[in-house]
């Protein structure tokens, strides 16, 4: 038996803990590690929460390329197909979620790092067919995608002149229209980005920023990240500014008739509409002989601008007792000697030989429309009395034409026609010519290391 001396003994007793020590190092050890685990738990928030940030600057940035290619900006998503919801012409919603298939972006790219789709909330004319229309004056011809573009350097808002039913950003929790200016952090917005993170599924309870930040109108909240009262929501706003640079640099020329160009000549229609009664036709509906009509202009952009490509537009209002012969669908009439009835056309030639001579002549057919045929574009509109209830159709039309080697584009508008009642009115005739993107830039080669697998590199 092995025996210790005190001396021995009292070593022995201190060189271990007690149970109450050693609860209170525990204590110590649990209190830091749960202020670890919380510390980085809301790291990670913070982390998921500066990603709403990014999807927000991805799909504004979106948002402004498409308008640049397109010239309009779409509508919400108002169904969750990623596509823009409208009804008619107009939106069918002025709130809603971003339209990525629109866009040519993933669904995850316009979901916040919680799942939540960005909000998308636009002028609120924009649901209003009349004011979508009323362009390029109204803020809500941004949105419009018929009249391209729809919009330039006059539409509002402009200084002095915020115009309707834009949208107001605060950085107060309270936003409205009697908000003072120190607390706006943007004004006569045409578009504004939400995303709401982490609370974006609540309903009930908010807080008044973040309420103001879904109740559909034209007040927004951006203020600072707060747990008391709960605040994460994130904003990006797109301006008229923004929307009119993107046209100011693009757009080269411009004429249409209802104003002077921009740094071309005056378009030779400008004085109204182009009217296009049909010509003197022999009123027999089964005549092999048509009569012809038609109305010429030229648009000169300049010889230096000789070989680019402009879009022309222009609207149409189409009435009288038309015959389509059957192209439309309709049964096609047919008299006692088993005569087919006419095609009546109103046809579009654009950069052409000179037609005039059809003018007001009993012509053949075929033969007159061959003559369009020799156009660098030719477009063949057919319509039926019997498909239609009022005998009135409209037409809105869009080309792209390369101008002749004087810089010019030659336009010649004819309708081929049994009866002189059979009228076309064209209006709103545009020709716009944009500056072609920057080319991408050029790469230098990269010679491969020898040795080294050039997938595991960029894998």
């Amino acid at each position: 038996m092995r025996f210790f001396t005190n001396k021995q003994q009292k070593t022995i007793k201190n060189s271990g803990f007690s149970l109450i020590e050693m609860a209170v190092v525990l204590g110590v050890v649990g209190l830091i590690t749960a202020g670890s685990v919380g510390m980085y738990s809301e790291q990670q928030t913070h982390v998921k929460w500066m990603e709403g940030d990014s999807k927000l600057l991805l799909s504004k940035a979106s948002l402004l390329k498409f308008s640049r290619v397109n010239k309009f900006l779409p509508c919400p998503d108002t169904d969750g197909d990623g596509l823009e919801n409208r009804t008619g012409m107009a939106c069918t919603a002025n709130n809603g979620t971003v339209p990525f298939n629109d866009l040519g972006i993933s669904q995850a790219d316009v979901q916040d790092s919680w799942g939540n789709a960005l909000r998308y909330a636009i002028n609120q004319s924009a649901t209003s067919a009349a004011s979508i229309a009323n362009c390029p004056i109204d803020s809500a011809c941004f949105f419009n995608n018929t009249t391209i573009p729809a919009f330039d350097l006059s539409t509002l808002p402009m200084m002095g002149n915020a115009g309707t039913n834009n949208l107001r950003v605060c950085n107060t929790a309270s936003c409205n229209a009697g908000t003072a200016g120190a607390s706006i952090d943007g004004d006569a917005l045409i578009a504004v980005l939400v995303s709401l993170n982490e609370n974006g599924t609540t309903a009930n309870g908010l807080g008044v920023a973040e309420a103001e930040n879904r109740d559909n109108d034209l007040f927004f909240v951006q203020d600072d990240y707060s747990e008391s009262p709960y605040f994460d929501d994130l904003i990006q706003t797109i301006s008229a500014n923004e929307l009119k640079d993107r046209y100011e640099a693009e757009v080269i020329a411009l004429v249409n008739n209802t104003s002077t160009t921009v740094g071309v000549n005056t378009n030779p229609s400008a004085t109204g509409t182009v009217g296009i009664a049909g010509g003197t036709g022999d009123n027999n509906r089964f005549s092999d002989s048509i009569g012809v009509n038609i109305e010429s202009t030229t648009i000169a952009f300049g010889a230096e601008n000789a070989g680019q490509t402009v879009t022309l537009t222009f609207d149409a209002v189409i009435e009288g007792g038309w015959e389509d012969a059957g192209v439309n669908g309709g049964t096609p009439d047919t008299n006692s000697s088993g005569d087919l009835e006419t095609q009546d056309r109103f046809l579009v030639g654009l950069n052409g030989g000179d037609v005039s001579h059809l003018d007001d002549q009993l012509v053949n057919l075929d033969a007159g429309v061959a003559e369009f045929d020799g156009h660098q574009l030719t477009d063949s509109f057919f319509y039926d009395e019997n498909l239609d209830s009022d005998n009135t159709w409209y037409e809105y039309a869009s080309y792209n034409v390369v101008l002749d080697s004087n810089g010019e584009l030659n336009i010649d508008f004819a309708v081929f026609s049994t009866h002189v009642s059979e009228e076309v009115t064209v209006s709103n005739i545009n020709a716009v010519m944009y500056s072609a993107p920057d080319a991408p830039p050029s790469f230098p080669s990269v010679t491969p290391i020898p040795g080294i697998d050039q997938t595991d590199v960029f894998n």
